[in-house]
């Protein structure tokens, strides 16, 4: 067969890129990747090291589409995942606003391609033959605007998620990275490479009359065949038995060999009341909308569910982490923790043997107790009950930040990336836990991969305004606290350290005029008192700085968990009086 050299082969970190033959190798395995994708990697390969601006990957790559930015990014948030979860890095350097860098070491040989029309098969290989054993369940956006219909979707979505993620060796994805992508009118194998999962699940539920219809199809993302399909054509009573249908129905559809202790935690039912089941859906569909009337909401919903159906361990949970997410941010510590910890312990009280009962004791042990060997066993407990607990493997992370156990905190957050890629939380927890070690480098990827997928996100705002702030950029930190204040009136601590960055600058009259306004609220509704604090510290005024220290100790305020490790503090952290209170919380060696 005739032969032309002239096409190139790119080799870098295990993967082979061959132009010619149109494939993507690692290790000597082929790599599924869409033909879009494909072309994509090879012109930033091709022009690795130099900045290529949209304009030109439009023209490169579509040069007969209208494409719009959105598609640019989800294209290499997919090329990223192809990449990255093979070897734990990052290839591709976002700069902000521009475009995009190919950055990683590549080595270009001479290559071989075909004539066109030589009719070669597509390459099988093992990596094809593996089994599946990672999943994503995805609710498809239903015809309508019915919001009930919308929490029915994303309900059931959340439910089947954690009856399959109880599957020995099967890695299902966190509801929060597919709910993101449910608007995105991509089909499956797409999505399925994206996550970097071997099987894509779709969910679409529509409301006829007094009937449910719940279509379920299972998508192997390798050829993009359908490996089960379903449609139940049922009334809203029937929910529970769907869900437990289509659970065993997938595992079969898997050939998972599941032990007599699997099949019964896999048909464990957290409640069998079906108004108690829907309102505990709707707590953590509007839980998850991270706003103060969706968590007052949910609590509501929370304690509904909980006072129809006393023994659903979940819903106490629910009403634990509600209260965990209103407290110092919008109510005092002192009056939302105690309540978080009484719906905490009665979780776990029903059920010893729900991960999310001990994710959420485990909070509780943090923040109000201030028992840090409690909390961990609480973690530690949650994960072996459940591995692929995304949440517990987050919380835990965050835990080990605040001892200052960075390495260990890190790993936990990976972990709870690849359960959940698109979590911004998690993202930006990496970004904070980077930023506290110094890796400032680091920070900033993990920041810009959380504006990529959500620019107004209030938390990833503060942790580049912190980053700012330890890089002494004070006029770019004070513009990043502004703008977060803009965007959430209702969060003061923004506030706080915008009048801290002013001082540090010398602006001390703005600076006192901001602590005056924040003093001012705190007459009317609750402010944490942390938020005085930081402006005290950059007036240089110590004394109230310990005056309020001394008042976050007693109301047992959530910023004390940051003590040891929160660089503005560290102006202070030699004054015996700041010893003695880090002698009172007992943190451990």
């Amino acid at each position: 067969m005739p032969k032309n050299i002239d096409a190139k082969v790119y080799e870098f970190y295990g993967f082979r890129l061959e132009e010619a033959q149109r494939r993507l190798l690692f290790k000597g395995k082929s790599v599924p990747i869409k033909p879009k994708i494909l072309d994509l990697l090879l012109f930033l390969v091709e022009t690795r090291g130099q900045l290529v601006v949209k304009e030109d990957l439009m023209n490169e790559v579509w040069p007969d589409a209208i494409v719009e930015d959105n598609n640019i990014t989800v294209s290499i948030s997919i090329l990223r995942k192809i990449l990255g979860d093979r070897v734990k890095r990052q290839f591709i350097e976002t700069v902000p606003r521009r475009g995009y860098r190919f950055i990683g070491d590549v080595a270009e040989i001479a290559g071989e391609r075909s004539v066109a029309g030589d009719g070669h098969a597509p390459v099988h290989t093992a990596f094809e033959e593996e089994p599946i054993d990672s999943l994503a369940v995805l609710p498809i956006e239903s015809p309508g605007d019915d919001p009930n219909v919308e929490y029915l979707s994303e309900g059931i979505t959340e439910s089947i998620i954690n009856i399959l993620s109880r599957i020995p060796r099967l890695r299902v994805l966190a509801g929060s990275t597919v709910f993101r992508l449910k608007r995105k009118n991509m089909d499956p194998q797409n999505i399925g490479v994206m996550l970097n999962v071997r099987a894509v699940m779709m969910i679409r539920v529509m409301r006829l009359g007094e009937k449910l219809i719940i279509r379920s199809e299972l998508v192997n993302v390798s050829d993009g065949a359908q490996l089960w399909g379903e449609q139940y054509n049922r009334s809203p009573s029937d929910i529970l038995a769907i869900q437990d249908e289509i659970a065993r129905a997938i595992s079969q559809s898997l050939k998972f060999k599941l032990t007599p202790r699997d099949q019964v935690r896999l048909s464990k039912r957290p409640t069998d009341n079906i108004e108690a089941y829907n309102l505990y859906m709707r707590g953590r569909y509007l839980w998850n909308k991270y706003s103060k009337d969706g968590t007052l909401k949910a609590l509501d919903a929370f304690e509904q569910a909980s006072k129809i159906d006393p023994n659903y361990a979940l819903a106490y949970c629910g009403i634990a982490d509600s209260y965990f997410r209103l407290s110092n941010i919008h109510f005092p510590p002192s009056e939302v923790w105690p309540k978080a910890k009484k719906a905490a312990l009665k979780a776990v009280e029903i059920d010893d043997h729900l991960a999310e009962a001990h994710s959420s004791l485990g909070l509780v042990k943090v923040y109000y107790d201030h028992d840090w060997i409690g909390a961990e066993t609480e973690f530690r407990k949650a994960l072996e009950l459940n591995p692929d607990l995304a949440l517990a493997h987050q919380r835990f992370g965050s835990y080990l930040t605040f001892m200052g156990r960075f390495e260990e905190s890190i790993r936990h957050y990976e972990t709870a990336l690849e359960l959940d890629p698109f979590s911004l939380q998690i993202n930006n927890n990496l970004a904070t836990t980077y930023f506290l070690r110094g890796e400032h480098e680091r920070a900033n990827e993990f920041i810009s991969k959380a504006s990529e997928l959500e620019p107004n996100y209030v938390p990833v705002h503060f942790t580049k305004g912190w980053l700012y702030l330890e890089q002494n950029r004070l006029e770019e930190a004070i513009a990043e606290f502004e703008a977060i204040y803009k965007l959430d009136d209702e969060q003061y601590h923004p506030l706080g350290f915008m009048g801290y960055a002013l001082a540090l600058a010398g602006k001390r009259a703005e600076a006192e005029t901001i602590l005056d306004i924040l003093e001012d609220i705190s007459r009317r509704k609750y402010v944490s008192p942390y938020c005085m604090l930081v402006i005290h510290l950059g007036l240089g005024s110590r004394e109230r700085v310990f005056e309020i220290l001394e008042q976050l100790y007693n109301e047992r305020n959530d910023w004390l968990v940051w003590l040891r490790i929160s660089p503005e503090l560290k102006a202070i952290r030699d004054d015996s009086r700041f010893q003695s209170l880090l002698a009172r919380l007992a943190f451990p060696d």
